[in-house]
């Protein structure tokens, strides 16, 4: 396999996934895609017409997501590239994921949205498990 996609955004779902990677193919040269998505800002806020005053820089929360979850990687033996993109999480993992023409996507069961529900998939899993035309890997929680 040449290229995992992994999508994280710091849950345990995430973290699972990373593991799991790391497990299945620690040591065998591969690269990794880390992908994490943030979301952009709404159209009042686009505008000026909102009551928040303070903002969230939501790219420099995805980077550092995507730097620790790096070092990871990078001490397991693979090559890592990071992806932070404004947008919906699934759809920003398939761009990714066509982009790079990996071999597998790999995400958690469930990310920091998800419900208590043992019988729920995740949001972002379920769409991917719908609609990826390629390898998919999810991965529950231990």
């Amino acid at each position: 396999m040449d290229a995992f996609v992994v999508g994280t955004d710091g849950s345990p779902g995430a973290e699972a996934a990373i593991r799991k990677v790391i497990e299945l193919a620690g040591g065998s040269g591969a690269s990794v895609h880390l992908v994490s998505a943030y979301p952009g800002k709404s159209t009042l806020e686009r505008l000026g017409m909102t009551a928040r005053q303070d903002t969230i820089d939501m790219r420099g929360v995805a980077m550092d997501v995507l730097a620790r979850d790096e070092r990871r990687f990078t001490e397991a033996g693979f090559t890592v590239e990071k992806h932070a993109r404004e947008g919906d999480p699934a759809h920003v993992i398939v761009d990714v994921a066509d982009e790079q023409d990996a071999g597998m996507i790999v995400v958690g069961a469930r990310g920091n949205t998800g419900g208590g529900s043992r019988f729920m998939l995740g949001g972002v899993a379920g769409k991917l498990a719908h609609h990826v035309s390629r390898s998919l890997l999810i991965v529950r929680e231990d």
